[in-house]
């Protein structure tokens, strides 16, 4: 199965959005998606409620933030993972499993696990959207990318933001693009790492259809996934879903 990686340092920067551009972009491949949500990932010090929080996620999978919107107590090391299918989840309004499915995704499969749970979910969501047509396979999660090899790896990130995840500094160097989506408020106010720009980032506004660095997203990622380059008329609908 031919998989497409959707990443970024930390939350805030646009990773689900670049992942409904890229839904649009290779429509006609048969695409499901998958939001993998992991449970005890690296902490963000704008929500460290301090050592108690870490206890209670090693002990029941809370949020690795040190804060929970009450998702990632759904998992713990007697159930290390969920997979969740039913349309009532992936379609509730203002979610992102919803946008990927509006996008135009065949089938959309929503992961919140344990880190070391998480390979094993992730294949058991691919068996399970490929019986419900899908041909190829965007995940959007950072964490996929120390396992996967993946046929194309985007990168999504800010300049400032926040502190960058060890996942995305360790992987954004071999990730195919690194996208400088550029936002009207910043999610942080830490610049990014000096060697972000050595990666050649296309700077873009993922908000905007007509942006060049937008269109070239799509180009570059049409071409990795050897999808056939449309009339620029076409990539932008393929951007905004008209």
């Amino acid at each position: 199965m031919e998989i497409v990686i959707v990443g970024g340092p930390h939350s805030g920067v646009g990773k689900t959005l670049a992942a409904e551009i890229a839904v649009r972009a290779l429509a006609g491949r048969s695409v499901g998606a998958i939001k993998l949500t992991v449970a005890d990932g690296e902490r963000d010090a704008t929500h460290d409620h301090g050592g108690s929080a870490l206890s209670v996620a090693d002990a029941a999978g809370t949020c690795g933030r040190g804060d929970s919107c009450g998702v990632c107590e759904t998992v713990s090391a007697r159930v290390p993972s969920r997979l969740i299918l039913s349309e009532g989840a992936i379609r509730k309004p203002n979610t992102d499993t919803c946008r990927l499915h509006d996008a135009g995704a065949v089938a959309v499969a929503w992961i919140i696990a344990l880190r070391a749970a998480a390979p094993q979910a992730v294949e058991q969501a691919i068996a399970q959207l490929e019986t419900r047509g899908a041909k190829m396979i965007l995940i959007e999660g950072t964490t996929a990318l120390e396992w996967l090899k993946p046929l194309a790896s985007v990168m999504v990130v800010t300049d400032p933001g926040r502190r960058w995840k060890d996942v995305a500094v360790r992987y954004a160097e071999v990730c195919d693009m690194v996208l400088l989506n550029r936002l009207p408020i910043a999610p942080g106010d830490i610049a990014a790492p000096v060697a972000l720009h050595s990666l050649h980032p296309v700077r873009c506004d993922l908000s905007d259809p007509t942006d060049p660095g937008t269109t070239e997203y799509v180009r570059r990622l049409r071409t990795l996934c050897g999808v056939s380059e449309r009339t620029s008329s076409s990539a932008g609908a393929a951007i905004s879903g008209s």
